[in-house]
């Protein structure tokens, strides 16, 4: 019962991860953002959705996030430039 209990944590991090992305990705396609970023994010989108969670590990976790978190730090300078709103009304988590 336990490893299910840390398998599904393990995937709604995963998860927050890749939902943001996804519709990061999705808000950025309808702005004036250079196709090549747009596509990036697609395919780490779709990377994001083959990670098992019975396989990967608390290091592997926090390697995503992190990632994710530095992606997302620089992507809000473009955000800025191009006069760009937040991707959500309200903070999520």
């Amino acid at each position: 019962m336990e490893r299910q209990n840390t398998q599904e944590y393990r995937r709604l991090r995963v998860d927050s991860c890749q939902r943001v992305i996804h519709d990061l990705s999705r808000s950025l396609g309808d702005a004036e953002i250079h196709p090549k970023i747009i596509e990036q994010l697609r395919r780490l989108d779709e990377l994001l959705e083959q990670v098992d969670p019975e396989l990967v590990t608390e290091e592997d976790l926090s390697r995503i996030e992190c990632s994710a978190n530095q992606l997302f730090h620089e992507l809000a300078v473009l955000f800025s430039r191009q006069g760009i709103n937040k991707l959500y009304g309200a903070t999520l988590n």
